[in-house]
């Protein structure tokens, strides 16, 4: 018997196959130069803090390195939806910066997220300098969402820097609109833009948010409840003077005769006034 020798013949690659090759080794080091889109927080968005609109949300969220418009007329609930935006994100612990171009922010219903350095605001002397802020805040990289509130409208040129910049950073733009809600915060087509209306039925009270992305619409209604102090005044030696029946002029006003209405004290009011100080008024004549 004889043995079957194995003769290793040489493989010849032809052009074609080369340069194919070549090819995807070229693409495979132009993928390591750009960023990794397939990386966590490149697939998902911001969480607004509402499940409804995450859910209707592409990136199930505000998206990063994106340019995302937030429309509506002045107290539909835009600052409303910004909050709860700012406050899932510095929960997460990723920074926020606010542009506060209109100078309009109330500090009282942001001083939850001022304990840490999470969040910053900046308010420029000028409305139209918002745009150079929000340019400089976004070369930095430093925050993971960046608002723009209250400026003018944007031109072109600064919409696409600012957007360019956005994407190089992985960043959350949003650019609040001013005036009627018709009219988009820029002129770019491929904004995702978010509508806000407040819509009141029957004691109801909701925020209507349109999404509007691509030509596509999605319609999302979130409830909110209206909350009001029960007393006025928390101050322990000020009445209560909510319930006091006041005088009445005109036609059915009391006559002279008639006895005048006893006022409603505090402490009947559940109040914190000390019964000593309802004494001290019933000594003086009230009642």
């Amino acid at each position: 018997m004889t043995a079957a020798a194995s003769v290793l013949v040489p493989a010849v690659a032809s052009p074609a196959i080369a340069s194919a090759a070549a090819r995807r080794r070229a693409v495979a080091e132009l993928r390591k130069l750009l960023p990794n889109d397939a990386s966590p927080t490149a697939a998902t968005g911001l969480s607004t803090g509402i499940a409804a609109l995450d859910a209707a949300l592409a990136k199930h969220g505000v998206p990063r390195g994106r340019l995302t418009e937030l429309l509506g007329r002045r107290g539909s609930g835009k600052t409303t939806l910004l909050r709860e935006l700012a406050h899932a994100t510095v929960r997460r612990g990723l920074g926020v910066a606010y542009v506060d171009a209109a100078r309009a922010l109330a500090p009282r219903d942001w001083a939850s997220l001022g304990t840490d350095d999470g969040f910053w605001v900046v308010r420029p002397r000028d409305p139209a300098r918002g745009a150079w802020c929000t340019d400089i805040l976004l070369r930095g990289g430093a925050f993971a969402l960046v608002v723009l509130d209250g400026a003018p409208p944007l031109t072109p040129p600064v919409a696409t820097r600012l957007l360019r910049l956005a994407h190089d950073t992985n960043t959350a733009l949003v650019i609040t609109g001013i005036g009627d809600a018709a009219a988009p915060a820029t002129r770019l087509a491929g904004a995702l833009r978010l509508r806000v209306a407040r819509t009141r039925q029957r004691r109801r009270h909701a925020i209507v948010i349109t999404v509007e992305k691509g030509g596509r619409r999605t319609t999302v209604e979130v409830e909110y409840v209206v909350s009001v102090a029960r007393r006025v005044c928390a101050h322990p030696e000020v009445p209560d003077r909510r319930g006091v029946e006041r005088p009445r002029s005109g036609r059915g006003a009391r006559s002279a005769s008639e006895p005048a209405a006893r006022p409603v004290l505090a402490r009947s009011r559940r109040s914190a006034e000390p019964p000593e100080f309802a004494e001290q008024l019933l000594g003086a004549g009230v009642g």
